[in-house]
């Protein structure tokens, strides 16, 4: 049998960027402005934004940080539902929680199961997308 080359190979790919789609693109940004993103660019670029592109700039040594875009429309998330669920990485997961807990986000208590024993907790964008925040270590983005 012949082996297929790998594409990866001849044009490696150089990210991946989820596009989720939300009811209110502004009200998500500034969410997601809670957990370090900026907006990297929107359209219209005056306005109310229909999309945008959002981005955490780098932390540390990491070539560069997370990335997400945001569309307006219909969301069909449902809580608990989990059908898309993120994981995020924090530097500092404990003040992370706190600071979100300051800006009135619901969050709950750190769990530190076997596959994460630095910590995670987990939290809902305003859309409803479950977010598990996790404690950053040496083998974890």
């Amino acid at each position: 049998m012949a082996t297929q080359p790998q594409l990866s190979e001849a044009a490696p790919l150089t990210g991946l960027v989820p596009m989720i789609r939300v009811a209110d693109v502004e009200r998500s940004a500034a969410f997601y402005g809670l957990l370090g993103f900026e907006i990297g660019n929107k359209v219209p670029h005056t306005g109310t934004p229909h999309w945008a592109w959002l981005y955490s700039p780098k932390v540390d040594n990491w070539k560069h940080g997370p990335n997400l875009m945001l569309v307006r429309g219909e969301s069909e998330t449902k809580p608990d539902s989990e059908l898309v669920l993120f994981y995020l990485y924090a530097t500092n997961l404990v003040e992370l929680r706190n600071c979100l807990i300051a800006e009135g986000a619901k969050v709950s208590e750190i769990s530190y199961p076997e596959y994460l024993p630095e910590g995670e907790f987990r939290t809902e964008d305003p859309d409803g997308y479950c977010l598990m925040m996790a404690q950053a270590g040496p083998r974890t983005p």
